[in-house]
């Protein structure tokens, strides 16, 4: 059948639950709607503005109300499309990994901002799901060796999977940062973006990360939720003394924590970078 993309637009808007639409914006929705559309029939949003017509098979027809479906049971869009834009590039996501979100492309540029004339650095991510910062980090500076790190078997092979995809030489090793090292001598810099969600915010969550995104990458213990800056900050100051720079995305109430331990590592130089919403979201440390 022939159908004007409007009009298909406004059935699948209509077929969202009461649930969704009280949760999500306007803009939210059409959002997610527009990437149904695109993913499933390869429509723009000019396409969508212009009422453009096109060809829609049965088939397709049930790929698109199977994503409702989904989107009713408050899946996320990205595990729904199996991918995820970041920094320019497409990235496989699969509920084993972390879906990147905006404040880390924020974390990205700065880096690739400050580090953009460099040559041949040597970059090592900790916590690396699926692998965003990492091989971006590993297209944008140019001649850089990146190392990737992760404790989970199955992100780093949605990691490795996004790395091959986008021809990036990323390494990835798996390994738990919290007993162990990596022996990579002459490390230029560090970034992460490790768990630091409180197990307490859970309640202020909406329910389609709490229920599909993976719970150890996002949350720490209330007792410590400085836990894996600690061992970063311990790491600089002993096996990893070479590292130079120390990027982080973090907690805005722990900030200025996260800041003092830096210092006590080291590093003489540190800062506290506001994120596009104006909170404390990265600290940046050099030494």
């Amino acid at each position: 059948m022939v159908i004007g993309v409007q009009k298909l637009h406004n059935e699948l808007n209509s077929e969202l639950s009461n649930a969704i639409k009280q949760n999500y914006s306007v803009q939210e929705i059409n959002t997610t709607i527009q990437w149904l559309l695109e993913h499933a029939l390869g429509v723009t949003r000019t396409d969508i503005l212009i009422d453009k017509e096109v060809a829609l098979s049965a088939i397709q027809r049930r790929q698109l109300h199977n994503y409702i479906v989904r989107l009713n049971q408050e899946e996320p869009i990205q595990y729904i499309l199996g991918e995820c834009e970041f920094y320019g590039r497409k990235f496989v996501v699969t509920p084993h990994v972390l879906i990147p979100r905006p404040e880390t492309e924020e974390l990205v540029h700065l880096i690739i901002q400050q580090h953009k004339k460099s040559e041949g650095l040597k970059v090592l991510d900790i916590g690396t799901g699926s692998g965003c910062i990492a091989i971006t980090l590993n297209e944008e500076l140019s001649q850089s060796n990146v190392w990737a790190l992760d404790n989970s078997h199955d992100a780093l092979t949605v990691a490795q999977q996004n790395a091959l995809n986008l021809q990036a030489s990323t390494e990835f090793v798996e390994m738990n940062i919290l007993v162990d090292f990596p022996k990579i001598k002459q490390l230029d810099i560090i970034v992460s973006n490790p768990p630091y969600v409180l197990n307490s915010e859970k309640a202020d969550m909406r329910q389609n990360v709490l229920e599909h995104e993976p719970p150890t990458a996002l949350f720490v213990e209330d007792s410590d939720p400085l836990l894996f800056y600690r061992r970063i900050s311990e790491l600089c100051s002993q096996q990893l003394a070479s590292v130079k720079w120390v990027y982080l995305e973090v907690h805005e109430k722990f900030a200025t924590e996260t800041k003092k331990l830096l210092t006590k590592g080291g590093f003489m130089e540190t800062c506290i970078v506001k994120d596009a919403q104006h909170k404390d979201r990265f600290v940046v440390a050099y030494r």
